[in-house]
């Protein structure tokens, strides 16, 4: 008879537990995802800073636009927003056309994250910007 009673005073404790752990781990887990969101959105801001830079070293492009298209064709596969200058940061070389043979041309690109965040990290206090730049000599 003793264990019955023992049994029946632990009904329940395996939901407060639950109720206890749950949102610590939720809140892990969704913190995880966006860690592995930002990193990849770093990591496709770095590949497109690396075309539009290797847009800009070749002798025939004249147009920092050119080097600008091709920044924001490759990051329009990452995110819907990539034609938006006011989310999308693209800052190019300009005088292209007068550039001389081995110059060193810098392309930065910048987006700020609760734009391609799936959180609202903004009602956190967070508000981080990543950006990536590349570098490159004139052909």
């Amino acid at each position: 008879m003793l264990r019955i009673k023992r049994r029946r005073d632990r009904r329940g404790v395996t939901a407060v537990e639950f109720a206890l752990v749950a949102p610590v781990f939720f809140l892990l887990v969704f913190m995880l995802i966006e860690l592995g969101r930002m990193m990849m959105i770093r990591q496709s801001l770095t590949n497109a800073a690396r075309e539009g830079c290797r847009t800009a070293v070749l002798a025939t492009t004249t147009s920092s636009s050119k080097v600008e298209a091709a920044v924001r064709n490759y990051l329009q596969s990452i995110t819907s927003k990539a034609s938006d200058t006011s989310t999308v940061r693209v800052t190019t070389p300009t005088g292209l056309a007068s550039c001389a043979s081995g110059t060193q041309l810098a392309v930065y690109v910048e987006v700020d994250y609760d734009d391609v965040s799936w959180l609202p990290l903004v009602h956190l206090g967070l508000k981080p910007t990543i950006g990536a730049k590349q570098t490159g000599l004139r052909e």
